[in-house]
């Protein structure tokens, strides 16, 4: 008996075993079919379709596809166009309404009219919810498609089109009851006691730090999310914007192109360089990125230049050669906490880049300076450093820092160094976040206490600060002509001078924007669950000659 059931027992073990291994092997067949066809454009377009989706409501379309396919795939973008281009060849209607069509805002649709270019359009978006207003917008003339944002998830929407050009106001239902956001749907918003209307345009959240997926999203003055961009991992670390295109990244190596209908239609990408923090156009309108090498031991110390025509990665400076004997006395921090994929020395940590007239400067939060570089294109230069002159003093660039003209305290850990011109070319003047943190890893002997800067707990401090230099290169000397207290956060955040003289400041790691008068009052306070622990950066942009008039 005992050897019958033991017989039993390894005949189940072993159908089992095989079992397992058929499955596994079938998994790896499939997925490894799948990822072929994923690529391959003819299979894309038997598999991918746009077809009317009831459960959106009476005559809206959507896209259907294999949940493998990648939404940043050129091929799947251009089938996408092409069934789209096909739809409305075949359509007798006036219009048709696509919702999400490409897959990169699920808070919109497209709509695309049969005949005519169309000025003066207008839409507005009501939604079922309570306590969200009215979203409306004037698009842009002399197109006869657009993409209408500001759509609410977990919602019924209705959206109305009105323009003189038409004949009858334009009304359609769109359930998005079966949609979720990635992101929190409405902040917290508190009024601050200044008048002054807030700023025209959204508020880009530029990433909140999460172990799911990651996301880009747009706020309204009101606090409710209007737009989001899945991202494949990372942070869209800022948007740029040329002939009516585009550019965010979307992860560590890639910076893509979409248009105004939701299309991606180019991809860069970083080759053997991973983005950080921050990227410019020059004046070609390549891009300018802060890198990581991979082939190397130190980290956020490159910048290099990705050609927009040929999409060729050129690195355009390493800072560890002009630097190699300062970076000889930094020592390799094991402790703190850092990005994916990076684990080398961190001794400069570059996280904001301004490109001006052939020119860069550059923020390094590891050595609290700012740092310019003449002729980035050609022949780098190192022409100035703005710092406590003790941090630099004994190393071989202490004649390169500029004199502090002044009693006031210095900036530490900075953020967002930002370029405004100023009477003539020899004076400017740099617009940033002052985090107030005095910690250098790669230095850890300094004393910033010395400074009379005592925060050194990235979370916990007691003020960090909006500041605005004038830099004088002709008498070598910079002086604070501007500063007020905002929200402590040790690293991250951004500050923005606006259109409208109004200054937008994000405390990233309080998960706190707020926007301020031209006498820094404040107008409105914004407060967001944070995913993880922080909100990277936030700036406002009112997307004209983009989505809006």
């Amino acid at each position: 008996m005992k050897k019958n059931k033991l017989k039993v027992i390894f005949i189940s073990v072993g159908i089992v075993v095989f079992i397992s291994i058929v499955g596994l092997l079938s998994f790896y067949l499939s997925k490894k079919l799948t990822d072929k066809n994923l690529d391959n454009i003819n299979w894309l377009r038997k598999n991918v379709s746009v077809l009317k989706d009831s459960s959106l409501g009476e005559d809206i379309y959507s896209v259907n596809k294999n949940k493998n396919i990648s939404i940043y795939n050129l091929k799947y973008q251009k089938v996408v166009n092409e069934k789209i281009e096909k739809l409305l060849d075949n359509s007798s209607q006036e219009y048709i309404v696509i919702y999400n069509p490409y897959g990169t805002n699920k808070l919109s649709v497209n709509v695309y009219f049969k005949d005519d270019d169309f000025d003066n359009l207008q839409y507005e978006v009501s939604s079922s919810k309570d306590g969200i207003n009215d979203f409306s917008k004037e698009l842009v003339d002399g197109r006869n498609a657009f993409q209408l944002i500001g759509l609410i998830p977990s919602s019924k929407n209705e959206v109305s089109i009105t323009s003189d050009a038409l004949e009858e106001e334009i009304k359609f239902s769109i359930d998005l009851s079966d949609v979720a956001s990635i992101g929190e749907e409405k902040l917290k918003v508190e009024d601050g006691d200044s008048d002054v209307e807030l700023a025209d345009g959204l508020y880009a959240m530029l990433g909140n730090d999460s172990d799911e997926e990651d996301y880009l999203a747009f706020y309204d003055n009101d606090g409710i999310m209007r737009s989001e961009i899945p991202l494949i991992g990372y942070r869209a670390h800022s948007i740029l914007f040329d002939d009516d295109k585009m550019y965010f990244s979307i992860s560590q190596t890639r910076i893509v192109e979409m248009d105004n209908l939701g299309q991606v239609t180019n991809i860069y990408r970083t080759g053997d360089y991973q983005l950080h923090h921050d990227y410019v156009f020059d004046d070609d309108k390549n891009f300018l990125v802060l890198a990581n090498n991979t082939l190397k031991d130190t980290e956020e110390d490159c910048i290099i230049k990705i050609d927009r025509e040929t999409k060729e990665v050129t690195e355009l400076v390493d800072f560890e050669d002009i630097f190699k004997s300062y970076v000889s006395t930094c020592e390799l921090d094991t402790k703190s906490q850092r990005d994916e994929g990076e684990d080398g020395l961190d001794w400069l940590h570059l996280n904001s880049i301004e490109y001006v007239d052939g020119d860069v400067i550059l923020s390094s939060r590891e050595t609290s300076s700012i740092i310019k570089v003449s002729n980035i294109l050609n022949d780098p230069k190192v022409e100035y450093i703005i710092s406590n002159d003790k941090f630099w003093k004994g190393t071989d660039f202490e004649d390169l820092v500029f004199t502090q003209k002044g009693d006031f305290k210095i900036h530490s850990g900075q953020h967002s160094v930002r370029y405004t011109a100023g009477e003539n070319e020899n004076e400017y003047y740099l617009t940033f976040f002052n985090n107030n943190y005095g910690v250098s890893n790669s230095q850890p002997r300094f004393s910033y206490k010395d400074l009379g800067i005592t925060n050194d707990n990235p979370f916990q401090g007691d003020v960090s600060y909006y500041y605005v230099y004038k830099v004088d290169e002709e008498n070598r000397t910079f002086e604070l002509v501007d500063d007020f207290e905002v929200e402590y956060s040790g690293i991250v955040s951004s500050v923005q001078e606006l259109d409208n003289d109004n200054v937008l400041v994000d405390s990233g790691t309080k998960g706190i924007f707020a926007e301020y008068d031209d006498e820094h009052n404040l107008i409105r306070k914004f407060t967001a669950k944070m995913n993880k622990y922080m909100v990277y950066r936030v700036l406002k942009y009112d997307f004209s000659g983009f989505w809006f008039k």
